[in-house]
Parts: structure tokens; sequence; C-alpha cells
């Protein structure tokens, strides 16, 4: 299993004489908002995916009882940590999910090896993939770090996410979907238009609009909920909406404008 701080900063926990024996991951536990009617059942109006919780049983090994010691404070000093961090577990490289470890723990003494269960609770509903859409747009060899079976890839196909025309089709082969107010989306926009530019996802059925011109020398970025033109804030130029991505395949249509490029970045998910 590996740690991953939000700086980049990797720990593997083989390196602290630790074995991962198992680990559960179960499924979102879910809400449901109903309201009742006299001589019906009630009727669901809503539901809700919450973040769960992730147990992992861990073995460790020490020498005798004073390198358990050691030990233990590596261990506690490794788990317990204020901000979020990534796990990643060896047999799946290529996914990591954001957690906090979601509660105190106790690591059983003995002077060589005993297992104990530290339980991490994710702080998004879904796991995420290591690699980008720019990482696999540049695939060109296999990488068991960044992609893997399973991950809903067709290997005889390429992947593209840059594009020069007005019409094409983004696919997202995780099985999720992409909500820029919660996921990274990252789109850059290079564009020549006299008065606005207008991206329409066909499949969603969502617009997206700014008004204003674009010059080949500007850069238009939808990243998350702002929209930035030369990296100044123009969301208050814009139809204050937002594109998302279905899973599978989402075409798109731009108008008003004559497309230079435009490319997206982000990350698959799985449920």
């Amino acid at each position: 299993m590996i740690i991953e701080l939000l700086n980049g900063t990797r720990f593997d926990i083989a390196d602290y004489d630790l074995k991962r024996l198992f680990h559960y991951v179960p499924s979102a536990t879910i809400n449901h908002e109903s309201f009742s009617v006299d001589g019906s059942s009630d009727i669901i109006t809503n539901s809700k995916l919450n973040n769960r919780t992730i147990k992992v049983e861990l073995l460790y090994i020490s020498q005798d009882i004073y390198d358990y010691y050691l030990l233990r404070d590596e261990l506690n000093a490794l788990f317990m940590r204020t901000e979020p961090f990534y796990i990643i577990f060896k047999r799946e490289p290529y996914k990591r999910w954001l957690v906090k470890t979601a509660d105190q723990f106790e690591i059983p003494p003995h002077p060589h090896m005993q297992s104990f269960t530290v339980e991490f609770v994710t702080l998004k509903n879904y796991a995420e993939s290591v690699g980008t859409t720019m990482d696999l747009q540049a695939f060109k060899e296999w990488d068991a770090d960044l992609w893997g079976w399973g991950m809903g890839l067709d290997w005889d196909k390429t992947y593209q996410y840059e594009f020069t025309t007005s019409s094409f089709t983004v696919d997202n082969v995780g099985n999720a979907i992409i909500d820029p107010r919660q996921h990274e989306l990252e789109i850059i926009i290079k564009a020549t238009a006299s008065s606005y530019i207008q991206l329409v996802n066909n499949t969603t059925g969502e617009t997206y609009r700014y008004n204003g011109a674009l010059s080949t020398s500007d850069t238009l970025v939808i990243k998350g909920v702002r929209t930035l033109k030369n990296g100044v804030s123009v969301f208050k130029n814009t139809n204050h909406k937002l594109l998302s991505l279905a899973p599978g395949i989402n075409a798109f249509t731009v108008t008003g404008g004559t497309v230079q490029s435009v490319k997206f970045n982000f990350r698959f998910l799985y449920k």
C-alpha cells in the first residue's frame, strides 16, 4: 500500500516493515429523502451517496520489543495526519482514494509480529485514476502504475482529449459522472470569436457560454466552477452554467467562433 501526500510525496508501507493482509472497500452508503402520502407508500424524492470507510488489516514485523516501540511511533506519525492524503493499493496501482484516518487505532505490542486494523474515511464518493486524460492521450506504451484492466479502457483505441474542430467527442471511460462542482475538470479553450463562444454537451444537454470576444492570443479556462480569461476571472461574463461529463461518449458542439484547440483535462472516477 502506498501513502501519497497532496504534494506528491509517497511512502511505501513496506519501508515501515508493514504488510497489507487485507483491505475492504464497501459500497458507498446511500441516503434517500422521501415524504409520505396518505394511502400510499413513501415517495423517494432524492438520493445521495455518502462517503465510505475503508478498512485495512496490516501486519507489522519487528526484531524485538524495543524495535516494536520505535515502529509504533513511526506508524502513528505515518497514519495520523490532520490533512487529507491518498491511499493506493498495489494490486490496483492505477486508482487512488482521497482519505483521512477515520479514528484512533491500536497497535498491539509484540516482540516479533502482530496484526492491526486502520480505518480510513473517504473524502470523495469515488476512487479516481492516478493518471489524467493528458497522460492517456500521450500513452505510447504500457505503464502499470497508471493504467490497468478494469478501468474501462479499450486497448485498441487511440484516446484524444485535445481537439481542433467544432464537433468532437470526449470519452469518459470511468463509471461515474464528472461534476466540476465536486471533481477535477479543466477545459482549456483557444479560439477566435467576435462576441461569444458556446460549448454544448449534446449528451447531457448542458450549455456553457462565454459572452465576450476572443483573439488568437487569448486563453479561456473553465476550471471547476471558475472561468478565467488569461488568468483573470470572467465568470460574470458567462451564462453561469457548467459542463459535466457522463460516463461513456460525450458529444460536443462549439459555436460562436473558430476553434484553435479545446483541451479536456480530468481524472476518471470509479464507484
